[in-house]
């Protein structure tokens, strides 16, 4: 069946937008979001990266690495912040496999997400390396050896292989968003049912990623002890979502967290991005 590239662009655009829009309006300690805003951003920030990125990343005549490399100077040049490197990097292979493959099962978009990260030659793999060095210099964790500022003439997935024990996003893109699947889409599920809400769905999400893995984010900035820290921490927060039903009291003892955390400068900002990807993932698939 041929594929109608410009009602997949129209729709993923509109897509893109609601999980960035939404993810702000999920409550997410130590994170931005529409209850509390924190290091040096608020969600104004992220409204106008949305509509940034849902232009750039849908533009048919790009492929990854352009699309990546173009919303990272957009939002250089409009909003002036890293917003949203991670989100970009987490939603383009999403973006990009659906606009050329329309909508398909999740083990179908998990394969070609992998065959299409795979695929990366030095050539396309540049830009991606170009967009993470000006946004986050020495900055997503690629290794010395695959150091970004000094763009390095290796593919993609390669240069990814040797980050991924040290940052989550490297990992998504050398497992294939395997994290996504396994973890993302059956909490994003379970608490969907359990509160019938998006964004209450999405913390439940945020939670379950930030109690299971070390934030690389914390892990650059604060150290690995600190992420250690909040992980073990996230837990109790994680089951206090999962136990109660009243998010008048959910709400007040997860913003007791968020505050802890901001007031120590804590950011788990990859844990956020992960959430993102999850809702994206789960809204463009085919229902099984």
């Amino acid at each position: 069946m041929k594929i109608d590239s410009s009602k997949i662009r129209n729709l993923l655009k509109k897509q893109i937008k609601f999980v960035c829009n939404k993810e702000m309006d999920s409550l997410k300690p130590g994170n931005v979001h529409k209850y509390s805003k924190g290091h040096g951003m608020s969600t104004k920030d992220f409204f106008k990266s949305s509509l940034i990125i849902s232009k750039c990343l849908t533009k048919n005549n790009l492929n990854l690495g352009q699309k990546i490399l173009s919303s990272v100077n957009e939002i250089q040049n409009k909003i002036k912040k890293n917003t949203n490197l991670g989100i970009i990097l987490m939603l383009s292979p999403i973006v990009t496999v659906v606009q050329k493959e329309g909508i398909i099962t999740k083990k179908k978009l998990l394969i070609k997400i992998k065959s299409l990260i795979k695929k990366q030659n030095v050539k396309n793999s540049i830009p991606i390396f170009k967009a993470i060095s000006l946004i986050s210099p020495g900055g997503l964790g690629i290794s010395k050896k695959y150091d970004v500022n000094e763009m390095p003439k290796t593919k993609l997935y390669k240069a990814m292989e040797f980050s991924r024990k040290r940052d989550l996003i490297a990992r998504q893109y050398c497992n294939g968003f395997e994290d996504i699947y396994n973890t993302g889409i059956p909490a994003y599920k379970k608490f969907y049912n359990k509160c019938g809400k998006v964004n209450w769905a999405l913390t439940g999400v945020y939670l379950t990623f930030l109690k299971k893995f070390n934030d690389s984010h914390i892990v650059r900035n604060k150290g690995r002890k600190t992420a250690t820290n909040v992980r073990k921490e996230a837990q109790k927060y994680y089951f206090f979502l999962k136990r109660n039903k009243n998010l008048n009291k959910i709400k007040k003892k997860l913003l007791f967290f968020d505050k802890k955390l901001k007031s120590n400068g804590i950011n788990p900002g990859t844990t956020a991005d992960l959430t993102v990807a999850t809702l994206l993932f789960e809204i463009v698939t085919k229902k099984q």
